[in-house]
């Protein structure tokens, strides 16, 4: 029997979670993740996947060391230097997580990029092109950014970053890719044969 749970209980509430995490890193880098950010937000991809090892795409990586490291600034020391609008075009492969730290607002991709605005479907659309079924794409943020795509994505986890006081928190949104489910595959149910 299934019992309907509502309140903090729910599998709505379950998704979310909170961090509290010192700040800054050692880098001190402009609009970079607090200490520890970026490893316990892979750590925590790899248990939702239940995988010991991932093949990890670091978007808009700025100072982030993990994985493959694409952003548009040179001066981070990229493995690629692309605009997002465009990551598809430098890979065959596909990644079982996409970690994006896009710039939060117009004012920021031009501070920090000097780029124009970012368009948050393009973007994630062309993670879809590189994210394997089932993997996950990780947007952090500081508002709780939209499903990119509902019908493709569901959300699987929220994690709540604080870091000061008189700090906005941030936010880290798991978007898991979901199965293509093939109709021939699927299995029919047949009407009873009469003897």
């Amino acid at each position: 029997m299934k019992i309907n749970v509502k309140g903090y209980k729910s599998e709505t509430q379950r998704k979310n979670l909170a961090w509290f995490l010192p700040r800054p890193k050692p880098d001190h880098y402009k609009g970079g993740m607090p200490l520890y950010c970026e490893e316990w937000l892979i750590e925590l991809a790899k248990d939702i996947l239940e995988k010991d090892e991932i093949r990890l795409l670091n978007l808009f990586c700025g100072m982030n060391k993990l994985g493959v490291r694409v952003d548009i600034k040179e001066e981070v020391k990229p493995d690629f230097i692309c605009d997002a609008h465009e990551v598809s075009k430098l890979f065959n492969e596909k990644f079982d997580v996409i970690l994006a730290d896009p710039p939060y607002s117009t004012e920021e991709a031009k501070e920090l990029y000097g780029t124009k605005p970012l368009k948050y479907k393009k973007w994630t659309s062309e993670c879809d092109k590189i994210l394997k079924e089932g993997g996950l794409l990780i947007v952090y943020h500081k508002y709780v950014m939209p499903n990119p795509d509902p019908t493709k994505y569901e959300v699987v986890k929220r994690v709540f970053v604080g870091n000061r006081t008189y700090h906005l928190p941030r936010v880290a949104i798991y978007f898991k890719k979901k199965s293509k489910i093939c109709k021939f595959c699927e299995t029919k149910k047949e009407e009873p044969t009469r003897k």
